[in-house]
């Protein structure tokens, strides 16, 4: 089972942008430090803002060179089957991805793709009790 949980956008300083949105929104983000930031709109849906040079550390400047636009979806799987599963019926329809599924540092096992117009894709699911960003209360304060 799949189901789309988030929105976000993929900038260079998380601090500011998140400032900016609360100001403006205010919502007030449920996790953030330097590389990510979480605010739950409260349908389980999440709006995130993700930097950047994280995501080409993690998955390559080569990989995210193919992302034409500085937004992602996100879409959560109940499970590492679940995705797996997913990835391989995209792929057989000629889905471009540009990783193969695997976990990350942020406690998620994951696999991104661009759609036909350029836009970037994640499937994950949570592989740990919490995202990474909630595992330090104290950068809320920034």
């Amino acid at each position: 089972m799949v189901q789309h949980r988030a929105h976000g956008y993929l900038v260079d300083d998380v601090y500011k942008t998140a400032a900016e949105f609360t100001k403006i929104f205010g919502y007030e983000p449920a996790r953030i430090d330097e590389t990510f930031a979480g605010f739950p709109l409260g349908d389980e849906t999440e709006f995130f803002l993700w930097q950047r040079k994280h995501l080409e550390d993690n998955i390559g400047k080569e990989a995210m060179s193919k992302v034409k636009y500085c937004d992602q979806q996100a879409i959560r799987c109940e499970s590492r089957e679940d995705l797996d599963k997913v990835y391989r019926k995209l792929k057989d329809e000629g889905v471009e991805f540009i990783t193969e599924p695997r976990s990350y540092e942020w406690n998620a096992y994951c696999v991104y793709f661009i759609d036909s117009t350029g836009h970037m894709w994640e499937l994950y699911c949570w592989t740990g009790v919490v995202p990474l960003g909630d595992l330090e209360p104290e950068k809320h304060e920034k």
